[in-house]
């Protein structure tokens, strides 16, 4: 089932317009609370670990919606339509720092933040479990997340090079106004490339004909799918470890290396346009040798590309721009094969228990990279505060050695770990190519 190049790039701009806010809730979301909106990074970490945890539970319920929702526009598209405004309005509302003592920054912190995950979860559920009913081809759908990574570091890298520097340009030397109007900015963006991605995508694969599912049998199917249950794993431990090391990159940035913001805007750049280089790449891989080894592979080049910041200079900028760019190339690898293993173990589903539930398995598979943020996210400011990093101070020996560690060791030591888990993943190419050919059968006589 070929998908037309238009309708890839349709796709992949819903996940640019996910990206203005994904981009800075994995790199400047601390440094925000912290250096700008003016909380300490133990209360902020610990704030984002309840809220990312507890809305994860809330995606699951999300995804068993978007499973039951009817419309002339299919089960998925019609979040992108509904929902792509109000969390516009949210996202800006969480970047507007009130005139409030410390406790109601907490507040609003918290009622914020936790809206906009709620709106995040209930956009970007529906639009990943999409791209798992647009092909049914491994290498379609391959081809697809493809673009859609390609697509999602352009707002990444939008988000990521210009945040710092749009703060200073709009805000005149007030960096709070700055940060609300730069988000305001994204969010008009974001709007328009939901409505593009709408308006110029199709839903083919569709539940079987008779299927009715309590949501109890759902959660029952998607706990006996091994399969599922190992990505499950997979996007916490590795969210977790890159929270950790993105959380720790713009002190990094500030704190160690000293830069200042054009030369960051830059890092940010480069190793966005690296992570889309590595996306493109994919399909290339995956005919090579396959999803699964591919995907190891991809973690272990990233894990040994991070261990050398450990002891790279400030002065060795060289050495910096090389491991950036190799780990980020490899980044992007990684990051596209695992929403396709995810559209596979939907498969697997229909497949083995006769049931389609795409919705619940993205939805559960996007609370484990929420728990995985909010694990990420604590430990790493508990960790910076264990440390002893002071915001808008010059940092002790002590400090600046947590950094270190947060932005090299530390994630490269968990992705080597997962690396050696997932070897025990199943689904390997030659049961994916019986379960295609299985289910277009039942399919055709449906």
């Amino acid at each position: 089932m070929k998908i037309s190049v238009k309708e890839k790039i349709g796709y992949g701009l819903g996940d640019t317009a996910s990206n203005f806010v994904w981009a800075l809730m994995m790199n400047f979301i601390m440094f925000y609370y912290t250096d700008i909106f003016g909380i300490t990074a133990a209360a902020a970490g610990t704030m984002l670990l309840f809220a990312r945890c507890s809305d994860g539970i809330v995606d699951f319920f999300i995804g068993a919606a978007a499973d039951r929702t009817k419309t002339k526009w299919g089960r998925f598209r019609p979040y992108l339509l509904w929902l792509c405004v109000p969390l516009a309005v949210v996202f800006v509302l969480a970047f507007t720092t009130p005139n409030f003592s410390d406790w109601g920054k907490l507040v609003w912190a918290w009622t914020t933040y936790n809206l906009l995950m709620l709106l995040y979860s209930a956009i970007n559920i529906p639009y990943g479990a999409l791209s798992g009913v647009m092909t049914d081809d491994p290498l379609e759908r391959t081809s697809v997340n493809s673009y859609r990574m390609v697509l999602a570091q352009i707002g990444g890298i939008v988000a990521n090079s210009s945040f710092l520097l749009l703060i200073k340009q709009l805000g005149g030397g007030n960096q709070q106004l700055g940060a609300q109007l730069t988000v305001l900015l994204f969010s008009a963006v974001a709007v328009v490339f939901f409505l593009i991605s709408f308006f110029s995508t199709q839903e083919r694969i569709q539940p079987p004909p008779a299927q009715k599912t309590k949501l109890s049998g759902d959660i029952k199917t998607l706990l006996a799918n091994r399969h599922w249950m190992m990505m499950f794993i997979a996007g916490i431990v590795n969210i977790t470890f890159a929270v950790v090391r993105g959380t720790a990159g713009i002190y990094y940035l500030k704190s160690y290396l000293k830069w200042d913001d054009g030369r960051i805007a830059t890092y940010f750049l480069i190793g966005g346009l690296a992570m889309m280089f590595g996306a493109m790449l994919t399909k290339f891989a995956v005919k090579a040798i396959g999803k699964k080894y591919s995907f190891i592979t991809s973690m272990v080049l990233v894990a040994l590309t991070a261990i050398p910041f450990y002891w790279i200079r400030p002065d060795q900028t060289p050495w910096i721009f090389t491991f950036q760019i190799l780990g980020m190339i490899f980044a992007g690898i990684n990051a596209t094969l695992y929403w396709a293993l995810v559209a596979d173990t939907a498969d697997f589903a229909e497949w083995k228990f006769k049931v389609r539930t795409t919705g619940i398995i993205f939805s559960a598979t996007t609370s484990s990279q929420k728990a995985g943020m909010g694990i990420g996210a604590a430990f790493a400011g508990w960790l910076l505060t264990h440390f002893g990093y002071v915001a808008n101070a010059q940092q002790t020996a002590e400090s600046l050695h947590g950094i270190l560690l947060l932005s090299s060791l530390i994630p490269a030591a968990g992705l080597l770990l997962l690396a050696g888990l997932f070897s025990f993943y199943g689904l390997n190419e030659s049961l994916c190519k019986t379960m295609r050919e299985d289910l277009a059968d039942r399919r055709s006589h449906s």
